[in-house]
């Protein structure tokens, strides 16, 4: 049933301990594109790897385009990437790119590099893989993939069940026939529906590999004819993430060649979305098939034999490898059992592999595997572990998807990882605790201002001395702290009146879910409504809501306020959607264009006496009304839905009295 490893678990070590480690091609220069491909943009930049050697000495670099010079760039470099901006009025098109690098102030010639350039014609749902920072970009917008394989036929039920968890993304194992079409079009619709993405799995007809996967007596131009056909049908599905072709390649001997070839063909045919492989032992392989992905991925299982430090040990070496120039993502072990491995991953030990791989660089998690309610994982607690790691990404997607500089941390425990990220100014400090014991650690941040970090999710504030911040971390623990928690923010004499609490959402008491309100349903159990870091009017944070169907909304009931009879009071909120995101489905259409039926309008209530409607546009916009307060009404709620379907974004709800 599952993915049998080609050798045994003590060879599987042997075989990685004595490949990694090892960078390849780092004694050369290089340059890619920092976005796969572009389309919207019209300015970008490209990434020059440079040898250890040329580390802090003064270069020259100029880029052209037809004999165009598009870019140039002197200075010194401390790292291995130099990041050259640029500007284009290019039409859609592959472009032959140029660059030449030279010594300053010496003009010695020391490389003369050529890369493509991608620019294609825009499309709702394409993505995009960022080189630089190893995320996506996904309707516009830094997207962390966090999700986990399935079986098929996919449960009716599953999407729904796993999105509210705060799963973004599933990838069910599937052969490509005629016979389960039908199967494969309802689960991409209902994950539409619920903003959902699916890593979809070729495997049948492509690589190989996998559980299931299979097809006998198809000779290969007729897997070729079905690979084409099933990209072909579902390339413009709003629901499609990226392509999977291979499954452990290097272990069943698989040449690069071959996959290169099925690369280029995904590619002639949808240049919009990413194609990935996933490796086996020895991980570091992977480095022979680059030419045939986008998405590096990496599945080690230890447990119970090895130490849980092996994932983030594979996550840290092809972060090594790849960095600048592909995506790494983990698949995290979430069974056990059976075949080679006798039990699954405590909830503490999935907790430690999954932080250890995302503080290592490991930019995407798909667990293997999830099969509901209790099948894999068995154990319930494990799989909310997993749930609960999912809300805390979603909560730092925009620091783990940074372009900005982290700044040095170090580790008084050798047993504790630390890292750091950096997003609009403000710090987060990663700790992960490698050992099955409790362990106190001294975090030092160097060049720390503040006096106090905010453990964010458990609710506290640890203090900072001298730069250090003293804590002590569960078994197999992990936590994360912000360390810049105080901003400067300008408080309008309206919101010093506001009766609405907590209207930014700003209250982190339980990440990821709006606090002073409760939440009612709607008629449909996938309606999501989660903080937002990606999108926000004003603060950190968003309210979002996803409405599946139309009018199956989930109601957010705020926390009661008092009124005064007889006063007059403005009732707002500022709001945005994205009208691309919408999947309507009629008898004409199902994932084109949207008719022009059933607005995507947001709806107001206070009480039992007024609402209002409107509808959001896709930029940030205020929307208001005045309301008299009957006599003897006293006390209300004032309660949001969005019967529209389709996605919004929520900030800044206020109810002010009129003076």
């Amino acid at each position: 049933m599952h993915k049998k490893p080609l050798i045994s678990a003590g060879i599987f070590l042997i075989i990685f301990l004595s490949t990694g480690n090892k960078a390849f091609g780092l004694n050369e220069f290089k340059l890619y594109p920092r976005q796969s491909f572009y389309s919207f943009e019209k300015s970008g930049e490209f990434l020059l790897h440079i040898p250890g050697s040329m580390r802090g000495k003064k270069l020259s670099v100029k880029i052209d385009i037809s004999d165009n010079t598009v870019a140039t760039w002197d200075g010194k470099q401390n790292d291995n990437i130099i990041r050259i901006p640029f500007t284009h009025g290019l039409e859609p098109s592959e472009y032959e790119v140029q660059a030449v690098v030279t010594s300053s102030p010496e003009k010695m010639l020391l490389a003369t590099l050529t890369c493509k350039l991608l620019i294609l014609e825009y499309k709702p749902n394409e993505v995009k893989t960022d080189r630089l920072t190893g995320g996506l970009i996904v309707n516009k917008r830094p997207f962390f993939p966090f999700g986990f394989y399935t079986y098929s036929p996919v449960d009716n039920t599953l999407p729904e069940e796993e999105i509210v968890k705060g799963f973004n993304m599933i990838s069910p194992y599937q052969k490509i026939t005629p016979e389960t079409f039908s199967e494969r079009k309802a689960y991409m619709d209902r994950c539409a529906q619920l903003g959902m993405k699916v890593h979809y799995n070729l495997l049948s007809v492509s690589g190989g590999g996998g559980v299931g996967s299979s097809i006998e007596g198809l000779s290969a131009e007729e897997k070729k004819e079905r690979l084409v056909k099933e990209i072909s049908t579902f390339r413009n599905h709003p629901a499609l993430l990226s392509w999977y072709v291979a499954d452990e390649p290097n272990g069943r001997k698989v040449q690069p060649a071959e996959l290169e070839e099925i690369y280029n063909t995904i590619h002639n045919l949808d240049p919009w979305h990413p194609v990935s492989i996933v490796f086996m032992a020895p991980f570091i392989n992977s480095k022979y098939y680059e030419n045939a992905l986008d998405i590096v991925m990496a599945d080690p299982y230890p447990l119970p034999d090895l130490p849980v430090t092996f994932v983030g040990n594979v996550a840290d070496d092809l972060k090594e490898q790849f960095r600048g120039k592909r995506p790494v993502w983990i698949v995290p072990q979430a069974f056990g059992g059976g075949e080679l491995w006798s039990r699954e991953p405590t909830p503490q030990e999935i907790r430690s592999m999954t932080w250890q791989s995302i503080a290592n660089g490991a930019t995407g998690i798909q667990y293997f595997v999830r099969q509901g309610p209790n099948y894999f994982p068995k154990s319930p607690s494990t799989w909310a572990e997993c749930g609960r790691i999912a809300m805390e990404i979603a909560e730092l997607t925009p620091w783990l998807l940074s372009d900005e500089e982290p700044k040095p941390v170090s580790s008084s425990s050798k047993n504790i990882l630390v890292t750091s990220r950096v997003h609009d100014g403000k710090m987060i400090v990663i700790a992960v605790n490698k050992v099955n014991e409790p362990e106190r650690v001294t975090i030092g941040i160097k060049g720390s201002t503040s006096a106090k970090a905010r453990s964010i999710f458990e609710n506290r504030t640890i203090r900072i001395e001298e730069g250090n911040l003293t804590d002590v971390l569960p078994p197999f623990g992990s936590n994360v702290y912000l360390v810049n928690t105080e901003t400067n923010r300008e408080v309008s004499t309206a919101s010093l009146n506001n009766l609405i609490i907590d209207p930014g959402f700003e209250d982190l008491s339980t990440p990821g879910i709006p606090s002073a309100c409760y939440a009612r349903p709607g008629g449909d159990r996938g309606a999501t409504y989660f903080l937002d870091t990606r999108e926000h009017y004003e603060g950190d944070h968003s309210l979002r809501l996803q409405t599946p169907d139309y009018d199956k909304s989930i109601t957010i009931r705020f926390f009661p306020v008092s009124l005064r009879p007889g006063a007059t009071y403005t009732v707002s909120l500022w709001a945005m959607s994205d009208p691309e995101q919408r999947f309507l489905k009629t008898k004409k259409t199902t994932w084109r264009k949207p008719a022009l039926i059933n607005p995507q309008y947001l709806e107001l209530t206070l009480g039992d006496f007024c609402s209002f409607w409107f509808v959001p546009s896709s930029e940030w916009k205020q929307y208001a009304t005045n309301i008299t307060i009957p006599d003897n009404y006293t006390k209300g709620n004032l309660i949001l839905r969005m019967p529209g379907q389709g996605v919004a974004w929520i900030d800044q709800v206020k109810i002010v009295e009129k003076r």
